[in-house]
């Protein structure tokens, strides 16, 4: 799953996915604008077919925490 989630992101933000890992801070890259979020959140949600609440994201500060929080939906 982490692999699938870096790939959809550097897919996104235009990256190789040798530049994200699981220790990547969500923005941490200048790619990484409220746009580009809002595309990667929704790919994921399409990708895994679920949906995030407002509030699930809040405190998501890295990949590895996006990862935790898709597993736990599934």
């Amino acid at each position: 799953m982490e692999q699938e989630v870096i790939k959809i992101i550097a897919n996104i933000l235009n990256v190789t996915p040798d530049e994200i890992n699981s220790d990547t801070e969500i923005g941490e890259l200048p790619e990484w604008d409220s746009l580009h979020h809002l595309a990667i959140i929704k790919e994921i949600e399409n990708h895994f077919t679920i949906k995030f609440k407002q509030g699930d994201l809040v405190d998501c500060e890295n990949i590895s925490e996006l990862i935790s929080l898709i597993q736990d939906m599934k």
